[in-house]
């Protein structure tokens, strides 16, 4: 079942990814279609001149935004412009789902290095041992028996929102896939700021927020962000001021930006009034026609482009061993920049 935009549909006839679908009942945008049946589409990735072409499945997500690939077996040679089809999907739709790898840590780790500079996150007791850029993001460790860690990001946020330099592409491997539980929740910023009326558009695009880690106010029903432990920690990432508005580099788009987590307050705004306004527009940000709730399986890789999307976690009791029904073990990697490729365009 496939919910989707008439922009969306239109783009993706243009390029051949999927068949022309029949839309019903549109109002205001949105469609309230839902799609029987769909066939995968085949994309052919020419890659280096002395290699063999590629030619991988792509098909949307069930989902307002997002797409799946398949027929990609990520152990073989990854090369440039690999990366770059691949990167022109993610930008073009937010998410990335990459079905079946079975990928080592250095693997994966190749892998993500072809995104941009991998980055060692500021809550160091959640790195990989030998890989200090990936992260362990689960129920099934030791660490994670405490809540705080297990459920450190059952909250809308946005990676990286809290640095000085943006986090572009993160990127979450599934190693153990819970059959019970464990979604992660994405939203399309771009979509939540082409729905605000022009005015709410220019008023926001005015407007910045200072940013620290874990200072934003939580919504109902959000959890605490895992903690900074250490002094040291916290002088990793002193406040920043962002725009609450985003044109994103490649694309162009203009998405809403960071409205969860670490934003404390709109500098053109008395703090109050601050307040609400980050209220008003997280809530109309995650209304939803604008989230995606993916249900991991064994061997995804899912990428999502962090100028355009929040996410947020949803809530775990810690498992007794993998082979429990609740499960999970996600492998995180995060960048800055962007694939060698793309940046040449820039």
């Amino acid at each position: 079942v496939l919910c989707a935009s008439m922009s969306r549909i239109s783009w993706l006839r243009q390029h051949a990814f999927i068949p022309t679908l029949p839309l019903a009942n549109c109002r205001n945008g949105e469609t309230h279609n839902r799609r029987v049946s769909m066939s995968r589409q085949k994309l052919r990735i020419h890659t280096m001149p002395d290699k063999p072409s590629q030619t991988l499945s792509v098909a949307p997500l069930e989902a307002p935004f997002g797409v799946r690939v398949g027929n990609l077996d990520l152990r073989g040679k990854i090369n440039e412009r690999l990366i770059e089809n691949l990167a022109d999907l993610l930008y073009r739709h937010r998410i990335l789902v990459i079905n079946n790898q079975s990928l080592d840590h250095a693997q994966y780790y190749h892998f993500g290095q072809q995104w941009g500079r991998l980055i060692r996150h500021v809550l160091d007791y959640l790195r990989v041992p030998g890989y200090p850029e990936m992260m362990a993001i689960g129920n099934t460790q030791e660490k994670d028996r405490d809540a705080a860690t297990r459920n450190g990001a059952v909250h809308w946020h946005t990676d990286g929102s809290y640095k000085i330099e943006p986090t572009t592409v993160t990127m979450l491997y599934a190693r153990v896939a819970p059959k019970l539980g464990g979604e992660t929740l994405f939203n399309d910023m771009v979509a939540a700021y082409k729905a605000l009326e022009p005015r709410q558009q220019k008023l926001a695009e005015s407007r910045t927020a200072k940013h620290f880690f874990g200072a934003a106010k939580l919504s109902p029903g959000e959890y605490p962000v895992t903690p900074i432990k250490t002094d040291k920690q916290a002088k990793a990432v002193p406040p920043v001021v962002k725009p609450l508005v985003m044109r994103h580099p490649v694309t162009g788009h203009k998405a809403l930006y960071g409205l969860g987590q670490s934003p404390f307050q709109v500098n053109e705004l008395p703090q109050t009034e601050g307040d609400a306004y980050l209220g008003e527009l997280k809530a109309h940000a995650t209304q939803p026609q604008f989230v995606y709730r993916h249900r991991y399986a064994l061997g995804d890789i899912v990428l999502f482009d962090c100028l355009s999307t929040m996410h947020s976690g949803t809530p775990n009791d810690f498992a007794q061993s993998t082979d429990a029904a609740n499960a999970r073990l996600l492998w995180r990697l995060s960048t800055e920049g962007f694939p060698t490729l793309i940046s040449r365009r820039l």
